[in-house]
């Protein structure tokens, strides 16, 4: 059954599949937004604050929005009714299901491709700094 046959299906149904998650959501948000006070507060008393507040916040922040790209770009594929070229006609990128994979799956692809060349950098240099200490 296709999601967006099931959803309404299940909501007419009577059914609150959402609620969980969308709890979660929230503590997870209200947490790492009270993280983000705490650390801007501890800034202000801290000079070593001063120097990892920004990180201590834009790093999980960037993390959470990475992996939701990347799996919003792995789910797409399975998403997506390809029999039925009017499920995705009026999405982002559509008409076209190139154009469709391309946006949702686009920037999913461009952070694993980043990735992993940040990754082979950092390896080839502490390999190269261990292996020839010039």
């Amino acid at each position: 059954m296709d999601i967006t046959v099931a959803a309404p299906a299940a909501a007419a149904a009577g059914h609150n599949t959402s609620a969980l998650p969308d709890r979660i959501l929230a503590y997870v948000l209200f947490a790492y937004f009270a993280f983000a006070v705490v650390a801007a507060i501890a800034s202000i008393f801290s000079r070593r604050w001063r120097r990892l507040a920004g990180r201590a916040v834009a790093i999980p922040l960037g993390a959470f929005v990475a992996l939701y790209l990347v799996g919003r770009g792995i789910a797409e594929f399975f998403l997506v009714n390809y029999s039925d070229p009017a499920s995705y006609h009026n999405a982002w990128g559509g008409p076209s299901l190139p154009g469709v994979f391309a946006v949702h799956s686009g920037p999913g692809a461009a952070i694993v491709i980043a990735a992993t060349i940040c990754l082979y950098r950092r390896h080839r240099n502490h390999h190269h700094a261990a292996v020839c200490p010039a």
